[in-house]
Parts: structure tokens; C-alpha cells; sequence
């Protein structure tokens, strides 16, 4: 239900902090000056109500409304939250097994003892009924948790499946990286082996050669040969 009064306009923050107030017992007239005097307020009531200011009245009618509704609210939640806690010691006093599963058993063999009693005595129409309707309500029950297991072992399986992928990507990836180093790896040292030397080396050799060349006289001119050559 779309509420249009004044403090259903509000921020869901402070509608919430309201209705804690409320719920702790504070007085209508100290919740009405503190509504009035934040800033957020006073932009809703300009946009939509001219500015007026909330009233005891509209806080009143608010308790009758959005205020009982956030009630029967926290007592749903309060509600699954114990639900839940009691499921999930029933089952673990039940060994693991699920509840639904725990109770078919059992379920099954009341409706035997029910057509042995319907069959000696056919007025107990309303009891027929009303077993036939709890074991109806079962069976949805266990339906329901027999998707949801499925669905828990569908997305195990998924999930196994990604993890092995993963890890088979990581492994080749692993593997290329590997090839690609021994490529370079013996490519530079084949490079170091056969490689012209550099021109410094190259210069230094020649210099090397010239300095062991044997020096000529005065006058005379350079003797070219080479170290080792004998003139004939």
C-alpha cells in the first residue's frame, strides 16, 4: 500500500529512526518538534504540503498505519529468524539429514494407520482431510528442497568446473611461458657464439697488430709486413 501523508513522504532513514522511537515508548510531542527541526523534513514539506509542519494529528495517524505495518514487519523477521534457528537445530539433531526428509518417514506411516481407519470406519472424513492436507504441504515441502539441493549441487559442480578450467589456463600459460624462454635463452646464446665481434673489439685487435709490426729506420720507409713474414 503506497502511502501519501506527510511522514510516509519522509527519507526511509528517518521514518525508520521514527518508528524505533516510537516502538521505545517516546512521547508524540518531542517526536513532532524533532521531525520539524531536520533539514530533510523541511525540503519534503515544501516540495509537497506548502511548508506546513508535521502535526501530533499525522503522527497519530501514522502509528494507525506505516507504523503498524513496520511492526507486523519486525515480527516476520523476528519469526524467520527463529524458524530459521529451529530448522537448523532440528537438523543437526536429526544427523544432517533435512527436515523435510526426516519427517516423510513418519508422515507415511500416519497415512497408512489413516486408510486402515477409514477403511473400518469412513466417517472420519474431517481427519482424512486434514492429514491428506499436512501430507500435501510435505510434499511441496521436500519438492522445494529437493530444488534447492539440486540447485546447491549444480552450482558445487559449476564451480569445481571453473576451478579445474582455471587451472588448466594457468598451467598452459605456465608452459608457453616456459618454451618462450628456452627460445630466447638458446637463440642469445647461439647470437654470442657466432656474432661478429663489435667495432671497439675489432679496433683494439687492429691496434694490437700494428704495435707488434717491427719499427723502421730513420729514413727508411715503414716496413708493412706483417709479424712473422720474412722478406725474400
Amino acid at each position: 500500500m503506497t502511502r501519501l501523508g506527510k511522514i510516509a513522504r519522509l527519507p526511509r532513514e528517518i521514518r525508520e529512526q521514527l518508528n524505533v522511537r516510537l516502538s521505545n515508548g517516546e512521547v508524540g510531542r518531542q517526536l513532532v518538534e524533532w521531525l520539524n527541526g531536520l533539514p530533510e523534513v523541511s525540503v519534503v514539506l515544501a516540495a509537497h504540503f506548502g511548508g506546513r509542519p508535521i502535526s501530533e494529528q499525522n503522527l497519530t495517524e501514522w502509528k494507525q498505519g506505516g507504523y503498524e505495518e513496520w511492526l507486523r514487519h519486525q515480527e516476520d523477521c523476528s519469526y524467520a529468524r527463529i524458524l530459521t534457528e529451529d530448522a537448523c537445530e532440528l537438523e543437526k539433531e536429526a544427523g544432517g539429514i533435512r527436515l523435510g526428509d526426516r519427517l516423510a518417514a513418519p508422515m507415511a506411516l500416519a497415512l497408512g494407520r489413516l486408510m486402515r481407519e477409514v477403511t473400518a470406519s469412513p466417517a472420519n472424513v474431517e481427519q482424512q482431510r486434514t492429514l491428506l492436507g499436512v501430507a500435501r504441504e510435505l510434499a511441496l515441502l521436500r519438492r522445494s528442497s529437493n530444488d534447492a539441493e539440486r540447485v546447491r549441487l549444480e552450482r558445487e559442480r559449476w564451480e569445481t568446473k571453473q576451478a579445474e578450467l582455471a587451472e588448466e589456463k594457468r598451467k598452459h600459460h605456465a608452459q608457453e611461458a616456459e618454451k618462450a624462454w628456452r627460445k630466447t635463452h638458446r637463440t642469445f646464446t647461439l647470437s654470442q657464439l657466432y656474432a661478429v665481434p663489435p667495432s671497439e673489439l675489432q679496433d683494439c685487435l687492429e691496434a694490437s697488430a700494428r704495435l707488434r709490426q717491427p719499427q723502421s729506420a730513420p729514413g727508411e720507409p715503414p716496413n708493412r709486413s706483417l709479424p712473422g713474414n720474412t722478406p725474400g
